[in-house]
């Protein structure tokens, strides 16, 4: 798809609601200029890792389609805080944001979004590095009706940025904070106020003790994906703590916790989780064929990454 085609079909498509030209690399401001102009009750566009977008058609499609509701901009370096302020100035329908690897917005352009959109449920910041805790904390109060946050390599993001986060958003279902610098206080603050959660992922928070894991299984008693991946802290007593509290669990990543993982650990969390389907125990050398195939046997449609 080209400028030339979108131009051609917002032409005759004037009551367009949703439109995806997904790596269509050719499309640049200028198309969204035209989508702006022709398609004012476009709801949901993604327009990821397409041409040279900034700032300019940003602000254009803000302006002229202010019904939006879903917007994908995965990948952009040229959007700013610039169009980030424009589509909250527009857009205050806004409910699912993907930022994802739009390195150039900061805190301010997000807390612009989240103070303006308070319908939002989703909201994707990962690698944005530097978008950090105080957009969090817009988000915390501002977005009381937030689902699902991806903060991955984001900017600076702690304990006090999620305790806030789970007070303000109690319907979280979803959080991404591998790499944040997190530990039990999170944890804590999750488990007295998410109790909707189903997907967590916890990659490289070496933070993260067996205390605060198992606070966090009995109060997230839903969850059904739990990423633990390079929880260097994290000891066997944390596979009890799963096992017990955790019955619904499907995927389960334990990559690169040497601590954590052991032969009798697994067969414990095996007899807790016999729903598991997707178990990654990559880098832990320390586990037996033996172990992992009881765990197998105990889990009968587990797949086993090793």
């Amino acid at each position: 798809m080209t400028d030339s085609g979108v131009h051609a079909f917002a032409r005759v498509c004037s009551a367009l609601h949703s439109l995806t030209l997904r790596q269509c690399r050719s499309v640049n401001d200028a198309a969204l200029i035209t989508l702006a102009a022709r398609c004012p009750k476009l709801r949901r566009l993604d327009i990821s890792r397409c041409g040279a977008v900034s700032d300019v058609g940003i602000a254009a499609l803000a302006s002229g389609c202010p019904q939006l509701r879903w917007l994908e901009l995965e990948g952009y370096t040229e959007v700013t805080d610039c169009g980030l302020q424009a589509l909250a100035a527009s857009c205050v329908a806004l409910r699912r944001l993907n930022l994802w690897a739009c390195g150039a917005p900061s805190n301010a352009g997000v807390i612009a979004i989240a103070h303006a959109c308070r319908a939002l449920v989703s909201l994707d910041l990962r690698l944005c590095a530097k978008v950090g805790g105080g957009a969090v904390q817009a988000v915390a109060s501002s977005c009381p009706q937030m689902e699902e946050l991806f903060v991955e390599r984001a900017g600076p993001i702690d304990d006090e940025d999620v305790r806030k986060l789970a007070r303000g958003c109690p319907r979280l279902r979803l959080l991404d904070l591998g790499w944040c610098l997190v530990g039990d206080a999170a944890l804590s603050a999750l488990a007295a106020h998410c109790p909707r959660m189903r997907t967590l992922s916890l990659a490289y928070c070496e933070r993260v003790t067996d205390a605060g894991l198992a606070e966090l299984c009995q109060g997230c008693t839903a969850l059904c994906s739990l990423d633990l991946g390079g929880c260097s802290k994290l000891t066997a007593s944390s596979l009890q703590s799963i096992s017990k509290g955790c019955p619904h669990l499907q995927l389960l990543d334990l990559s690169q916790c040497k601590g954590l993982v052991t032969d009798e650990g697994l067969l414990e969390l095996a007899k807790g989780c016999r729903g598991l389907r997707s178990l990654n125990l990559r880098f832990c050398a320390q586990v037996g064929a033996e172990a992992v195939l009881r765990v197998q046997q105990l889990c009968h449609n587990v797949q086993v990454r090793r």
